[in-house]
């Protein structure tokens, strides 16, 4: 579990990285007006100043650090997880593999944005519903495990 969390934390770290060179290197050669939102179907519906790509790479860093810190400290009145989940291991785990696919998700709006502003495509791909999904199933079974671990917390009481 250690050795996956490590990975984990590399590839996030990377990951968040990437975002940030990706952002750097393409804001000079991009349009003033670039789409900042997108409807259900993947369609452009709102346009902004190009300066407002910056946001997803700062919000990105923000859901980074706040995951992160929570592995600092496991016993946090804030964090509400059964007792046997506070531990370094599974909070490690459980923060680092929500984190990645959130990266993927940030990643790919950025990328894709940026393409959309150079006119290299139309729309959003389905590949950003496939990393939303990701992020939804990850979410799930993070879940699951806490509301099992936090039956069996009750029932050793």
């Amino acid at each position: 579990m250690q050795v996956i969390s490590k990975t984990l934390l590399i590839v996030n770290i990377f990951l968040l990285i990437s975002i940030w060179v990706f952002v750097g290197l393409k804001y000079a050669g991009l349009p003033d007006i670039i789409p900042t939102h997108f409807d259900g179907g993947s369609g452009i519906n709102g346009y902004d100043h190009k300066k407002t790509i910056w946001f997803l790479p700062a919000i990105a860093t923000f859901v980074f650090l706040v995951l992160i810190s929570i592995t600092r400290d496991v016993n946090s009145p804030l964090l509400h997880v059964p007792t046997s989940f506070r531990n370094k291991k599974s909070m490690k785990l459980f923060a680092y593999s929500i984190l990645f696919p959130l990266l993927l998700v940030f990643g790919d709006v950025v990328l894709e944005s940026v393409w959309i502003a150079e006119g290299r495509i139309k729309a959003l791909s389905n590949l950003f519903f496939v990393f939303l999904g990701l992020f939804f199933i990850v979410l799930a079974a993070n879940l699951l495990i806490m509301i099992k671990k936090g039956k069996n917390d009750i029932v050793q009481r």
